[in-house]
């Protein structure tokens, strides 16, 4: 008997099941796992069952590459976090003591400096000729295109 009149699973069909015993037809062990799915109270006793029967011990320990891999994750950690640091304190120690002091100077008149506009009109002018040898490059690829045809 698989189920008990109150409709829980019986004493020993848990400890069947907990055992992994093939005495239990398809349509049984599809009956047990769909109740074991919604009834807490015979999950926890399957659960209990399951805890008497013996652990399996695995072949090989996997505790010291375990180890290993967090000690180099930590170590990799370490670097990536004070590389950036241990740059800058060299790059300020090597400006600090190369012996020629950084003169920063900018133009005191702003006239000396370009004015927007005529940067921008330079560049304009260089992305229209850019723009024409394109458009004229590719006006001959498809002449010739057109010519071949005709051939």
């Amino acid at each position: 008997m698989v189920f008990r009149e109150d409709g829980h699973i019986s004493g020993g069909a848990l400890a069947a099941l907990a055992r992994n015993e093939d005495r239990f037809s398809e349509l049984e062990r599809l009956e047990l796992a769909e109740h074991l799915a919604f009834c807490d109270e015979c999950l926890l006793r399957y659960t209990l069952a399951m805890e008497e029967g013996a652990l399996l011990v695995p072949e090989r320990s996997c505790q010291k590459t375990l180890w290993a891999r967090i000690r180099g994750r930590a170590l990799r950690l370490a670097a990536s976090r004070y590389a950036t640091a241990v740059a800058a304190v060299a790059l300020a120690l090597t400006v600090l003591w190369s012996g020629d002091p950084a003169a920063f100077t900018r133009p005191l008149i702003p006239e000396d400096r370009p004015s927007i506009s005529r940067q921008l009109t330079g560049l304009t002018g260089e992305i229209n000729d850019s723009l024409r040898e394109t458009v004229g490059g590719l006006s001959d690829f498809f002449n010739g295109l057109l010519f071949l045809k005709e051939k």
